[in-house]
């Protein structure tokens, strides 16, 4: 009996046991399953959270698209609404009459025999022929409807150079001193004078230049700086007087910004400039010159016409020529000249002039077109050496 309750003992244990390990072995069984059920429902999740993502996404940018589309055809509209609210009626009719992309441009003074010119190209202004101004981005911004291209505000400088010259660089340790032809000949004006050209035979010196350009806005403020200039007869402006080291081997390279200017203003007020060297400058006060006008310039297209030659080897004439009636297509009137006898400034003997006024008798392979604060197209530009009147 005793032992009949012993081995009834380890049997329960045993049993006991057995259910035990069943138990534990079932339950490990259902938490590995769930995990897995859980996993595979977060994976699931994951993947429809990415799809939903993928759809956002693209919906965004189908938006976006639409966004970008709708700005885009608002600018275009506004540009063509500005271009329209820009020309007036007499502008339209001389679009039709003139054809701006052949205009004829009426000379004043006949063509030099094998002289330099330049016609402006109406289809690419940055040739790299004559005219590479792909480093300024607010030249020849983009193209109007009629042909004319925009020149944004600030302060343009668009160099024209002569076809035997081609594109010179304006800063002066690019450019050479030896007296050999094809480069500076010289930075003494003594020199100059009896040399006549900074470059080349060929450089520009009695000439006319015409722009065709109409003035669509500018800082509409009275004063000196408000103005386009035609500029002739210097070779680089990149160094300024107060930049020079005074050592006896070294040129001035500041006199290589001896120059001209043919000036109109915002408010059409016509005067001339001279520079003696880089930066240096007499001109004409406005007042003395009895409050020249030509009227509003504004929002029409006009001709403006600068014209520069020797009288002889010690004077030069400076003339200025408009035609705001016509559209540049002419006649022109001039409204304005100056004589500089060689008694214009008061520093010219600083890069070595013989008298204080010398004038600037020498020629130049480079034309400048400069403005300051104007936002206006430009329709056309040409320039041509001259056989001058007689003095």
């Amino acid at each position: 009996m005793y032992k009949m309750k012993i081995w009834l003992g380890r049997l329960t244990v045993f049993l006991f046991s057995l259910m035990l390990i069943i138990g534990i072995v079932h339950t490990i069984s259902c938490l590995s399953y769930n995990k897995q059920f859980v996993i595979d429902i977060y994976a699931a999740k994951e993947e429809q959270n990415d799809q939903d993502k993928s759809k956002k996404d693209k919906d965004k940018d189908k938006v976006t698209e639409k966004k970008e589309e709708k700005k885009l055809e608002i600018n275009q509209k506004e540009s063509a609404e500005y271009k329209d609210s820009a020309w007036t009626n007499a502008d339209k009719d001389l679009i039709t009459k003139y054809n701006y992309r052949n205009l004829a441009i009426p000379k004043v003074y006949p063509d030099a025999p094998n002289g330099s010119t330049y016609n402006f190209n109406t289809t690419n202004p940055n040739d790299k022929v004559q005219v590479d101004k792909t480093d300024k981005s607010n030249v020849f911004t983009k193209q109007n409807r009629d042909g004319s291209w925009r020149i944004e505000y600030g302060k343009p400088r668009i160099d024209i150079h002569t076809k035997d010259a081609g594109i010179l660089p304006d800063k002066v340790d690019q450019l050479n001193n030896n007296l050999s032809e094809g480069k500076i000949q010289s930075w003494n004006y003594s020199e100059l004078k009896d040399i006549g050209y900074w470059y080349k035979p060929s450089d520009w010196k009695n000439i006319e230049i015409t722009l065709v350009f109409k003035l669509l806005d500018s800082a509409r403020s009275k004063g000196e700086d408000h103005a386009l200039s035609l500029v002739t007869r210097s070779i680089s402006h990149s160094q300024l007087d107060s930049e020079y080291k005074k050592s006896k081997d070294e040129p001035k390279y500041f006199c290589g910004g001896s120059s001209y200017h043919n000036n109109i203003s915002n408010d059409g007020k016509i005067r001339n400039k001279k520079e003696q060297y880089h930066i240096n400058y007499e001109w004409e006060r406005y007042n003395d010159i009895n409050n020249l006008s030509v009227g509003n310039i504004y929002d029409k297209i006009i001709g403006f016409k600068g014209i520069v030659y020797n009288l002889n080897n010690t004077a030069v004439k400076l003339e200025s020529w408009i035609d705001t009636e016509n559209g540049g297509k002419g006649p022109y009137k001039k409204v304005h000249e100056f004589i500089d006898n060689g008694n214009w400034g008061d520093a010219m003997t600083e890069c070595g002039a013989k008298t204080d006024g010398q004038a600037i008798t020498w020629g130049s392979p480079i034309v400048i077109l400069k403005a300051n604060d104007f936002l206006f197209d430009i329709y056309d530009i040409e320039i041509r050496e001259i056989i001058p009147p007689s003095s």
